[in-house]
């Protein structure tokens, strides 16, 4: 009987928040793959149960691309038999388009990029690597808010026009404190509704950096 090892990881990532590899395997058969996926559709529907409406489906195809990112960087970080020159072909991009629900698919995986980075630059801050997984978060930066992105370098055009996802994207800078991401001026109005008259209790220097930026 086959070992799984990718729905393993990607299992144990969801609910414990913790990479496991089991041997240094990239081969994903077709049968692991639908399993992977339908383990995160369910995760998705868990998850989305608390969603603001309309929720966007869910992307099987964003999922899988995340999964795979995520389980092929866990793999390289741990397991490095690659020159460094080769890296970038192993990560290819998303083929598809990138709407809102991909985003919310991917960010099923993806939101764990963010602290397999730090770790990989407490482990050696000169990697390749660093910049590939970096350039992933910078296009899907719903899944890096907590990590220092170039706030100038991020585009929204995929999610500014769904609702869903741009009060969930202000509850994830309001979470982090993300000072240079609620003042962007599509996250902004967004932010400040969320906070209310709570602003005060919530975010004392979002109210008092806004207050005054509203006085200039």
């Amino acid at each position: 009987m086959a070992t799984h090892y990718f729905l393993k990881m990607i299992q144990a990532l969801r609910q414990h928040e913790e990479i496991v590899l089991y041997q240094n395997v990239l081969n994903i058969s077709e049968t692991e793959a639908a399993e992977v996926v339908a383990f995160l559709e369910f995760e998705y529907k868990q998850e989305s149960l608390s969603y603001p409406q309309p929720i966007p489906p869910f992307d099987p195809i964003a999922a899988l691309w995340s999964a795979k990112t995520v389980y092929l960087a866990a793999q390289l970080i741990l397991y490095r038999k690659h020159e460094e020159a080769d890296l970038e072909a192993l990560f290819p991009p998303f083929s598809n388009e990138v709407t809102s629900s991909a985003v919310l698919s991917a960010d099923l995986c993806l939101r764990f990029l963010p602290n397999m980075i730090i770790q990989l630059k407490i482990m050696d801050s000169t990697d390749k690597l660093i910049d590939i997984l970096e350039n992933i978060l910078l296009k899907w930066h719903f899944s890096g808010i907590n990590y220092p992105l170039e706030v100038e370098k991020l585009d929204f055009k995929d999610i500014e026009g769904n609702s869903c996802v741009m009060q969930l994207y202000a509850n994830r800078v309001i979470e982090n404190k993300k000072l240079t991401l609620a003042k962007h001026h599509l996250v902004l109005d967004v932010v400040k509704a969320s906070l209310g008259m709570y602003a005060d209790d919530f975010w004392k220097d979002f109210k008092t950096t806004i207050h005054i930026n509203d006085n200039n």
